[in-house]
């Protein structure tokens, strides 16, 4: 599980996170909700050790610098090295050679061995995502932080996407966030808001009929202004 202890971030005058807590468990899909500008990226970079910040977040009870090599987090940009072929990313990415037979055996088509061959700058925004995640898939981390993962992505992929997602979440934590509640409705076991600063765990079961829409729109009726 990933463990958020009263987590504060400060921007020079600008409290961003403010006393901010939370579990995250293995196993589940933990969905994090707010408005553009509530702190959910810098919340993840936190978690990553990317920024400097106060209170603790802890991998099962270790520092981020100790399980670095088990986490996999992935932005919106999916940054990639240009001139290097996706073959050639994805080793970079997960530490180690991955051929063909790799892909094969987890991607389920989501990318031909053609466009693996090409260079990353050939590849489209919605190619470099599943070039992210097929790196994920491949690697099977323990920590997984997923930010606006599901941007960019055609109807298709996203259905790849979600599977994928199912798959990861056996054996790891996944921490995501984003703005397509359509996908994530199916995709979510648990979700936080992110608002005054702070993390709130809301009710919510989709087999119970609930949508994200729905929670979204009743926590911030409900929240103090």
């Amino acid at each position: 599980m990933i463990t958020i202890t009263s987590l504060t971030k400060t921007y020079g005058d600008q409290t961003v996170l403010d006393d901010a807590s939370a579990v995250f468990s293995r196993g589940r899909v933990s969905f994090i909700l707010g408005p553009n500008g509530s702190g959910k990226t810098t919340l993840f970079k936190c978690l990553l050790g990317l920024e400097r910040h106060g209170g603790t977040v802890e991998f099962s009870g270790r520092r981020s610098a100790d399980v670095r090599e088990h986490i996999f987090p992935v932005f919106d940009d999916c940054p990639l090295y240009p001139h290097l072929s996706g073959f050639e990313n994805l080793r970079h990415l997960i530490g180690r050679r991955v051929t063909w037979n790799d892909v094969r055996d987890v991607a389920d088509g989501a990318l031909d061995q053609a466009s693996l061959s090409k260079p990353a700058r050939a590849l489209s925004y919605g190619q470099r995502k599943k070039l992210y995640t097929i790196g994920l898939l491949i690697a099977r981390p323990a920590y997984i932080v997923l930010d606006e993962l599901a941007n960019g992505l055609d109807y298709d992929s996203l259905q790849w996407l979600r599977g994928s997602i199912e798959r990861l979440k056996e054996n790891g934590v996944v921490v995501a966030a984003g703005h397509q509640f359509d996908f994530y409705d199916n995709v979510a076991d648990e979700v936080f808001a992110l608002s005054k600063k702070r993390l709130t765990k809301l009710d919510f079961n989709h087999d119970d009929g609930d949508s994200l829409e729905a929670v979204y729109l009743r926590h911030w009726a409900n929240a103090p202004q």
